[in-house]
């Protein structure tokens, strides 16, 4: 091999990074399932019990894997995690939320997108519940948007401990893929960058 190749590519995993690849995460994903919900605006209702509001959404199981580059400067809002619906179940699980929120969701010039409101739910952290025994449910009339972003709530997993074979294919994937991977990544970056930039500059991102 050319021997300022070499070089390059020594320098390259002695330098700190942003970006990696990150196979080896999604590998130890395998065979484990989540319970949760994804917001969408033709499913989600507003609820109310008592003094306090809820937003219910249908309960489903969900596969989660993550991008194969981690990079937090071009690549920096898609780092996150991605939920894939497994097996949508009859139920229906119902998050706290603000009177705030609930006040625009029943405006008809009100407006939210699902993401924020999965985020403020996320952010509230409060007990779910699987059913409103005193509920009553509430027309939403105001314009609720589908976010680009996957507006996901996770509850539980259904294995909280990685299995063992798990936890080793995932190592030999982080040695035989992810490790050299990252190095040839991040030799890449100066002649991906500006591809990027013009991609995103014409989509209006």
């Amino acid at each position: 091999m050319n021997k300022s190749i070499v070089l390059t590519l020594a320098a390259a995993a002695l330098l700190p990074s942003c970006a990696y690849m990150q196979t080896n995460k999604s590998v130890e994903e395998l065979g484990r399932r989540y319970k949760g919900t994804e917001l969408k605006n033709t499913s989600m209702s507003l609820h109310r019990q008592g003094a306090e509001w809820y937003i219910g959404s249908p309960l489903g199981t969900y596969e989660k894997s993550y991008p194969i580059i981690h990079d937090s400067i071009l690549f920096k809002s898609n780092n996150a995690p991605s939920y894939t619906l497994d097996v949508a179940e009859a139920s229906t699980v119902y998050y706290p939320i603000s009177a705030g929120t609930a006040a625009c969701l029943q405006r008809n010039d009100g407006y939210a997108e699902t993401y924020a409101l999965a985020d403020e739910i996320k952010r509230r952290n409060e007990q779910s519940l699987s059913e409103l025994p005193k509920g009553t449910c509430i027309p939403i009339k105001a314009s609720v948007v589908d976010s680009k972003q996957a507006a996901t709530i996770i509850s539980a997993d259904d294995s909280d401990e990685v299995p063992v074979i798990n936890q080793l294919l995932s190592g030999i994937t982080f040695c035989a893929i992810d490790i050299p991977g990252t190095l040839v990544y991040n030799v890449a970056i100066p002649f991906i960058a500006p591809f990027v930039f013009f991609s995103e500059f014409f989509s209006g991102e």
